[in-house]
């Protein structure tokens, strides 16, 4: 194992943070795998998964089993690790510009797209090669704005020409579950048997580049534009992985979540001797099928159904009491399907989200996911 540290630009006098990540395998082994935790800094369920898998990635190499160049980033994002109001972590967006960290990354398919077009030949394996070069010029290339500018484009330079890229997240309160593109089903069915996800949801384009997309998107777009001359795979598959959610942090779970991190890795042939999918595949649904309901007043919010039920559209799933006008209204299911996550907080401001329900029916377009 080495490791590699990054220090970012200070962003005022006397300041300084650094990005560090770890790295088993020969530097340009293939398949490259990714992996990153906390990048929305008060997420800590995937950082304290990717303490348990670097133990197993040192025995792994230990004892030679290492065949590909596996990468983890188990702090991605030290900016926000820092930024808390009244004893709360606040580490979601960024408090200087209220962006969210997980948004905003650049577009690499509108960066390279012009230039690739005197470069691409008949060769999938050798277009894929051009393409990571030209992504690794123009991240060069880009001149960022801020601190948090460099920490999204840092990151991109480390994971750009990785075959798989992990993002690992957490939900308020939550089965585990993954977002991932159509691209590579294969993979996604394989993701889902390793780590015994319970709930797969698939979109191409969420909307706000977020950094599993940034990764995923370029080529479907590169594709789009070049696929009908040039044969250009779909070099690679990325994801995030929502382990649960907030309060779920302890050794036995992340111990557990390790081991379905190296089954993949092994799976996709990263690892060798590493133990074989032994779950079902995750049920996978459409990103736009996850319909959301929204507090119908301000109140204390109490659930009759919890993450993991199947519920039927406009049922009764939670009531929002207002103790003041002794007035109790019902949440109704948005949707048909899987009630996979729910907020935290006991207490509920008027029109405010508060639960997701994955049903096989498109609901909503455009814009996905939620700043």
């Amino acid at each position: 194992m080495r490791t590699e540290t990054f220090p970012l630009t200070n962003a005022s006098p006397g300041t300084s943070r650094t990005l560090t990540r770890h790295i088993w395998g020969a530097e340009g082994q293939r398949p490259k795998v990714y992996l990153q935790g906390a990048l929305h800094a008060d997420e800590m369920p995937g950082a304290i998964t990717l303490w348990h898998l670097m133990e197993l990635l040192d025995a792994a190499e230990g004892e030679g089993r290492l065949v590909g160049e596996v990468s983890v980033v188990p702090f991605a994002n030290p900016i926000g690790l820092t930024q808390w109001v009244h004893n709360k972590p606040q580490g979601r967006q960024d408090l200087e510009t209220m962006r969210n960290f997980n948004r905003y990354y650049p577009d690499l398919a509108a960066l390279v797209g012009d230039g690739l077009e005197t470069r691409l030949g008949d060769d999938p394996e050798e277009n894929t090669r051009i393409i990571r070069a030209a992504f690794a010029e123009a991240l060069a290339a880009v001149t960022p704005k801020s601190e948090t500018d460099e920490m999204r484009i840092r990151l991109m330079q480390w994971s750009h020409d990785a075959d798989i890229v992990l993002d690992l997240h957490c939900d308020h309160v939550a089965l585990m579950h993954f977002y991932a593109s159509s691209a590579r089903p294969d993979l996604t069915d394989l993701l889902g048997r390793a780590t015994g996800a319970k709930l797969a949801l698939i979109e191409d384009i969420s909307g706000g580049n977020a950094f599993d997309e940034a990764h995923s998107a370029p080529w479907t777009a590169l594709r789009a534009r070049y696929g009908e001359r040039f044969p250009i795979p779909a070099a690679c598959f990325s994801a995030t992985v929502e382990y649960r959610g907030q309060n779920d942090v302890n050794d036995t779970l992340a111990q557990a979540d390790a081991a379905g991190l190296i089954t993949f890795l092994g799976a996709v042939g990263a690892v060798s001797g590493a133990p074989a999918p032994a779950y079902p595949p995750a049920p996978q649904r459409p990103l736009g099928g996850a319909g959301e309901a929204f507090a119908p007043q301000g109140g204390i919010v109490t659930w009759a159904r919890a993450p993991g039920d199947e519920v039927t559209a406009g049922e009764a799933i939670a009531w929002v009491s207002d103790p003041v006008a002794r007035r109790r209204m019902a949440v109704a299911a948005p949707a048909t399907g899987l009630l996979f996550r729910r907020e935290l907080w006991p207490n509920c401001l008027t029109g405010q989200s508060l639960c997701n329900v994955a049903g096989e029916t498109i609901l909503r377009q455009g814009n996905l996911l939620s700043d």
